[in-house]
């Protein structure tokens, strides 16, 4: 029997047919630092903007798909100091991006060929999309549900139910992960299985000079690790 005889066959037997992911941070790195580095004169006073400036409300708005010219103007209008730098989260948005999480564009192949189910769930803003036509890491998927389109974030358990209704799935058979464990406890209520994704340190350097195609094919440590704790975790299932 072939490893992926073996695998179809542990997916045939096991409870897990569908796995739904969310994006940032597991599929993909985004970081503004990598604009505002160039734009404000340092790392430090990037990550000083990131953390004070593109606050939490803020970015919950976007997610929540409110109209994203209007959240820009309104942030300019509380920090008009930084007004100009502010119109680069919507002008220079994509630069933000650093690439796809290395390794997992592999691991979704690897899935798919096992015969798994595989879905997106994420808080995201309609430039989501943007990315999505760049990075081929999403053509794994066979549908998805981006929060600023449906006006609910995680965790809220309306969000997972609008998922489990579209695509007639069924919470018992469907493992979600997510780097938030917040998100995983909502998945969790509502009688999915679910891992939380680990934290994969980049470097400055990473993040500035951006993760190439060949970057994409070599898993950190982390992203390894995660990959066999997957797998016990399915062949439990």
């Amino acid at each position: 029997m072939t490893v992926i005889e073996f695998n179809c066959y542990l997916c045939s037997r096991n409870m897990i047919r569908n796995i739904i992911f969310d994006y940032g941070s597991v599929l993909i790195r985004t970081d503004c630092r990598r604009v505002y580095t160039e734009v404000l004169g340092s790392w430090e006073k990037a990550t000083w903007f990131r953390d004070n400036i593109l606050d939490e409300d803020f970015m919950h708005r976007l997610d929540m798909g409110d109209d994203y010219g209007a959240c820009i103007a309104n942030l300019q209008a509380q920090h008009p100091d930084y007004a100009d730098a502010i119109a680069l989260y919507d002008d220079r948005y994509l630069d933000c991006v650093v690439g796809e999480m290395p390794g997992m564009r592999q691991i979704l192949m690897h899935l798919r060929a096992y015969g798994y189910h595989l879905y997106g769930l994420s808080n995201y803003s309609h430039k989501i999309y943007d990315i999505e036509r760049r990075l081929t890491i999403f053509r794994n998927l066979e549908g998805q549900i981006i929060s600023s389109d449906i006006h609910i974030t995680k965790p809220d358990p309306r969000i997972f139910k609008f998922l489990l209704a579209k695509y007639g799935l069924r919470a018992e058979d469907s493992l979600f992960i997510d780097d938030r464990k917040v998100n995983v406890d909502a998945a969790r209520s509502l009688g999915f299985d679910a891992m939380v994704f680990p934290d994969v340190p980049f470097t400055e350097e990473q993040i500035l000079r951006g993760l190439s195609d060949d970057d994409s094919k070599t898993p950190p440590q982390a992203v390894s690790a995660f990959a066999k704790e997957l797998m016990r975790h399915l062949e439990r299932a």
